[in-house]
């Protein structure tokens, strides 16, 4: 029997939008990664010229020097708290409780002061007036809601004639041949985990997942799946295997979640009212192909110097209009 059929007929999982599903567990959603939020930025490291080269692509994009920026779903403060420094203001908005506490407290440790974050229903309208911001940035988040669509038609309402808003998202296209089914592990606090089990169909841009929190550690997890963790896949899932873990399961939690596509994306941008869209080539490409072209020897270690290096090449590349890909991002213009 197909895992996600037995899972509904044994167990009724209970339904939760993706903020109580994933992330109000997250303590860390990077895993304490980012670097100048959670490691200092190291000038030798190509993922943070990977991820300075993005953050630079939001400031450009939405042109943020000086400007009341939105960053909506920031995760752990990103790109929001990066940005902060070129904006007059920052304001972050999570539908998470958990999201938006840890995105103050690490604006607290960093002192930073012109950003806030602010908690929002996510069946209602944003809590802000017409034409408030004048950018928005959205990194991945808003697939996250439970109606996309709707989502892009309040960022409209609250830009200001001429706003732009630069978004990254998750295309289920790379999941396909293969990678449809899959799973991750969450460890949570008090040796408690969740197994999560996704169902991507990728045709109808929508994935169903399933959480199954247990009272054990996820190395635990691993070990009834396998002798060697390495060893564990989505297929060694079984009704048998979680049979056997039924007496650990506390809960088992359901969330299905929409992911347009970019064409999908951009035709409803149209529809919402935006009167230009399109999908550009993206910061963190050209951070990546400056890094490699250079040396150690070469490569900056101040942050202000590769900012001077990387800027011009930033600005241009996000010019760069291209075909619908899953390494692109959007910039819409109201």
């Amino acid at each position: 029997m197909d895992i996600f059929n037995w899972i509904e007929d044994n167990f009724s999982p209970q339904y939760f939008s993706s903020d109580q599903f994933i992330y109000e567990d997250m303590e860390s959603q990077s895993g304490y990664s980012l670097p100048l939020i959670y490691t200092p930025f190291s000038g030798n490291e190509i993922g943070h010229w990977c991820d300075r080269g993005s953050i630079l692509d939001f400031l450009c994009a939405t042109e943020g020097a000086g400007k009341n920026l939105l960053d909506f779903g920031p995760g752990d403060g990103w790109p929001s708290l990066p940005l902060a420094s070129y904006a007059g203001k920052v304001i972050g908005l999570d539908s998470s409780l958990r999201r938006v506490e840890i995105c103050v407290q690490n604006a607290r440790r960093l002192g930073i002061e012109n950003a806030e974050f602010k908690f929002y229903d996510p069946d209602t309208s944003l809590p802000f007036a017409d034409g408030y911001f004048d950018g928005a940035t959205a990194a991945s988040s808003i697939e996250q809601t439970p109606n996309p669509r709707k989502t892009l038609q309040e960022l409209h309402r609250v830009l200001k004639p001429g706003g732009k808003l630069r978004f990254s998202y998750e295309s289920l296209e790379p999941y396909r041949g293969g990678k449809e089914k899959d799973f991750f592990i969450l460890n949570l606090r008090e040796n408690r985990s969740k197994l999560v089990l996704f169902d991507r169909k990728i045709d109808k841009e929508e994935v169903i997942q399933y959480a199954i929190t247990l009272a054990l550690p996820g190395e635990k997890i691993f070990a009834m799946f396998s002798a060697s963790s390495d060893e564990m896949s989505f297929n060694k899932i079984s009704p048998e295997i979680l049979e056997r873990l039924a007496p650990e399961i506390i809960g088992i939690q359901k969330c299905k979640t929409f992911h347009p596509c970019g064409k999908t994306f951009l035709r409803w941008l149209e529809k919402a009212g935006f009167k230009e869209a399109r999908m550009t080539r993206i910061g963190k490409e050209a951070a990546r192909e400056i890094f490699l072209q250079l040396s150690e020897k070469e490569r900056p270690v101040n942050l202000r110097d590769i900012d001077r290096i990387l800027l011009p090449a930033v600005r241009e590349i996000i010019g760069i209009p291209v075909a619908v890909s899953a390494d692109s991002m959007i910039t819409a213009v109201k």
